[in-house]
């Protein structure tokens, strides 16, 4: 489906007049944009570090660094972006954290994402409002559909807003309840996934919700980063644009990136790109070139995980008891998952006058909770 709409895209634009863009672009401009890709990738590796406190883990930030920036280039070979998070569940898994864990770890990270992006495009929108009013679609969906005709863009973004609101507030309702009371019955279907882990897991970020707001605010600087690449992008180009259209559709191709209709929005997004900025100034070709030019950068930085990759694991994660957890960072009354520390790592204990030095003890020893 994606090569399908990447030469529906191709076939509106004048292929000569596309080259001649992509030859001429400054490459000034290109150098910032890059910037800001890496900076947003740095702000969810901060966001994600943040996460696993509550956990009771400490991951170094080079490590997260290191660990989301190849989860950022296997996103760029699997539909959806799902790659990347497998891979960093996985990875966290080998350093001695809970599976489960990791995987609520990275849920919750990609759930603060999700918030920031929701207060990102509510923001947006109403800085670009008055830009937007007014605009109408581009003539070729039109002869696609008349109907379309009738659509306008600020009606399609107040629209993607609030789709985005419901599914939030939903999905987090339906989280919420499943953890209060869903347990055993989706361990009936979750073919031998510890789900009652998971959610117990998840649970700890209810006790927490500083850490996950902190953790969204975070997150709430990498779509305002990627939206000021793209207007680089087009300043390469030289497109004057204002820079808050493109704060404004950078959420909605956040979404397309993780359809699972072609790899890396390849397709989906040169298309989406004629259809949003076409309207409001650019010609097909500057719209495709833009999108073009947004796919080499993203790669462009992804690629830094490929040597990342080889480099091995430098840091080691840091493993500490939270009050309120049982040992090793488990739900307290729960069994642990781990049988001691890992190597080379420091354990961390509360002592006070009310909370004696533990005793000493044999590993393989089993406490109750």
């Amino acid at each position: 489906m994606g090569a399908a709409l990447l030469a529906w895209a191709l076939s509106l634009v004048e292929l000569e007049e596309l080259g001649g863009l992509l030859v001429r672009c400054r490459p000034l401009p290109l150098m910032e944009a890059f910037a800001l890709f890496l900076g947003a990738a740095l702000a969810s590796s901060l966001a994600w570090q943040l996460l696993l406190i509550p956990l009771g883990f400490r991951l170094h930030l080079g490590q997260a660094m290191r660990l989301s920036m190849i989860g950022f280039f296997l996103n760029n070979l699997i539909p959806s972006g799902l790659g990347g998070d497998v891979y960093r569940v996985f990875a966290l898994s080998n350093f001695g954290v809970p599976r489960v864990q990791a995987a609520a770890s990275v849920v919750v990270e990609r759930w603060s994402a999700f918030l920031a992006l929701l207060v990102a495009t509510g923001l947006s929108y109403a800085a670009a409002f008055p830009l937007l009013r007014g605009a109408g679609t581009p003539d070729f969906l039109k002869s696609l559909w008349p109907p379309l005709a009738h659509l306008r863009l600020d009606w399609l973004m107040g629209l993607f807003l609030l789709a985005l609101a419901l599914a939030f507030v939903g999905s987090t309702f339906l989280v919420l309840s499943a953890g209060r009371s869903g347990g055993p019955r989706l361990e009936r279907f979750s073919l031998g996934v510890p789900t009652a882990g998971f959610l117990a897991a998840l649970q700890e970020y209810r006790r927490s919700p500083a850490t996950f707001l902190a953790a969204s605010a975070i997150n709430l600087a990498s779509p305002l980063l990627e939206g000021l690449a793209f207007s680089s992008i087009a300043d390469s180009l030289a497109l004057e644009l204002s820079p808050l259209l493109f704060l404004a559709f950078t959420p909605i191709f956040r979404v397309l990136n993780h359809l699972p209709v072609s790899v890396n929005a390849v397709g989906t997004q040169e298309l989406a790109s004629i259809v949003f900025w076409n309207p409001l100034g650019a010609t097909p070709d500057q719209a495709v070139a833009i999108s073009l030019l947004i796919h080499a950068l993203k790669i462009s930085v992804s690629t830094l995980g490929a040597p990342l990759y080889l480099v091995g694991n430098r840091y080691r994660i840091e493993r500490f008891e939270r009050p309120g957890l049982g040992k090793k960072g488990c739900p307290a009354g729960g069994e642990s998952f781990l049988s001691g520390p890992l190597a080379g790592e420091t354990v961390q204990k509360e002592v006070g006058p009310d909370r004696p030095e533990p005793a000493l003890r044999n590993r393989n020893t089993q406490l109750k909770g």
